[in-house]
């Protein structure tokens, strides 16, 4: 497509740093570019070995990497690197800054960054994944929202987000538009063969709020069928306590634990083989998850909490259920087979189609 003449600064996390944050940057910048000439500023070190707790925040698959039009200069725990990127901004002229928020632990490294170029009267769009987090206190909320002021508009994904944000800053410009389709995975080459006749699969880092044990207790009730589910994701905390409740349970043949981080290609593999995908939440506001599912044309089971919701068609791409039900769960994956996962494909398909990184860019690109 032709070029916009605006300019635009990313800052944040894009390859070769991995995670659903990374990935939705990275391809951000990308779609960004394509209308309007950009600049990215990453990260020389994002999180302190400490704070991180799976194996390393940098992907396997792109180990070399360097996103074109990016520079690598932001060390969370340096403030002179904060300096340093915002004379770069200055230096680019941008029209737009555009910067990722999911979690408080950036606030020193956002808060001043923003603040600085607020100063300079640079506007700064704050795309944000979760406007409060999952598991958050009354100190991180007022931390927050001395980030957030400096912005002089937003961009979500779900009205969950849209309705965080406005009850911490009442008068905010606010735009929604659902999460793209993380189209960049690769096709599966088939690698994983089939245990049984119904593949289920969580996916993901393993949280507190996202459930899992609400889905192994389903599995307890489903104990014996000729189901199957693969779990595959870092743990934070809880692996053990997990384990423990699978083998309680009896469920060792039914329940294959892959507590790891996995590749792109791994990932592809997993979802290939799926005949569904659950995300049994007890919070959220959005989730990459659900995008890569329909990549694959595959239908999910979601949680009725935040905007999970609003990217399933109950019945159509998917089931909602209630939060923290387990029976619920079980009727959920009673009600579908392989034949039943492949009829939903067409809805799937036209779905997806109206979830493009390029709409999503030009909502995020400054208004004329």
């Amino acid at each position: 497509m032709s070029k916009i003449n605006k300019r635009v600064v990313v800052i944040g996390p894009v390859l070769p740093f991995r995670g659903g944050i990374a990935q939705h940057t990275t391809m951000l910048r990308r779609a960004l570019d394509e209308m309007s000439d950009t600049l990215t500023i990453s990260f020389s070190r994002q999180y302190p070995a400490w704070i991180f707790p799976g194996e390393s925040d940098r992907d396997p698959d792109y180990e070399g990497h360097y996103e074109e039009k990016t520079e690598y200069l932001i060390d969370s725990l340096n403030p002179l690197s904060w300096r340093k990127a915002v004379k770069r901004v200055l230096a680019f002229k941008p029209d737009t800054v555009v910067i990722p928020w999911w979690t408080v632990f950036w606030a020193p490294c956002f808060g001043y960054i923003s603040w600085a170029l607020k100063r300079k009267n640079i506007k700064v769009v704050f795309f944000c994944h979760n406007a409060v987090e999952h598991e958050s206190a009354k100190w991180k909320v007022l931390l927050t929202k001395s980030v957030l002021k400096q912005a002089s508009r937003f961009v979500v994904h779900t009205q969950e987000d849209k309705r965080n944000i406005l009850n911490l800053l009442p008068e905010a410009k606010i735009a929604v538009q659902p999460h793209p389709i993380y189209d960049h995975f690769p096709e599966a080459k088939g690698e994983l063969p089939r245990r049984r006749a119904l593949e289920l699969l969580f996916y993901g880092f393993v949280r507190p709020y996202k459930g899992l044990d609400d889905l192994i207790d389903a599995m307890g009730q489903l104990k014996g069928k000729d189901i199957q589910l693969t779990i595959a994701g870092e743990f934070w905390k809880g692996e053990e306590e997990t384990r423990n409740r699978i083998t309680e349970l009896g469920l060792d043949e039914q329940i294959e634990l892959r507590p790891r981080y996995h590749t792109d290609q791994e990932t592809a593999e997993l979802f290939h083989r799926a005949d569904v995908v659950v995300l049994p939440y007890r919070s959220a506001t959005g989730s990459g998850v659900v995008p890569i599912a329909y990549h694959y044309n595959k239908p999910v089971i979601v949680t009725s909490v935040g905007g999970l919701p609003d990217v399933v068609k109950d019945g159509q791409t998917g089931f909602v259920v209630p939060v923290k039900d387990a029976s619920a769960l079980v009727q959920a994956i009673n009600q579908l087979d392989p034949q039943l996962s492949e009829l939903m494909w067409p809805q799937i398909i036209k779905f997806k189609g109206s979830l493009s990184w390029e709409r999503l860019a030009l909502i995020v690109m400054p208004s004329s």
